[in-house]
């Protein structure tokens, strides 16, 4: 499994040139069919990780989707998040 922390972890302070990244990018994964296991374990383990930084009440998480219209923004949304 790639581990994407390290691929776009952004340091605290540090300038993201959103230019730099491929958005075409997969990892690993060739189909979304071959992706569905581990985004069903990263799901649950952002349920946990969620629950974890609403209880502490200090930290947030920002998600950024960018995308031409019709991308399918609202679907990674609808997916991942309100699952």
């Amino acid at each position: 499994m790639m581990d994407y922390r390290k691929q776009f972890f952004v340091s605290p302070g540090e300038k993201v040139s959103l230019a730099s990244i491929d958005p075409s990018q997969t990892g690993e994964h060739v189909s979304s069919e071959t992706a569905l296991p581990e985004i069903q374990k990263n799901i649950a383990r952002m349920d946990e990780l969620q629950g974890l930084l609403y209880a502490d009440g200090k930290q947030s998480l920002l998600i950024v989707l960018q995308a031409l219209d019709a991308a399918g923004k609202d679907g990674v949304i609808r997916h991942v998040l309100l699952h």
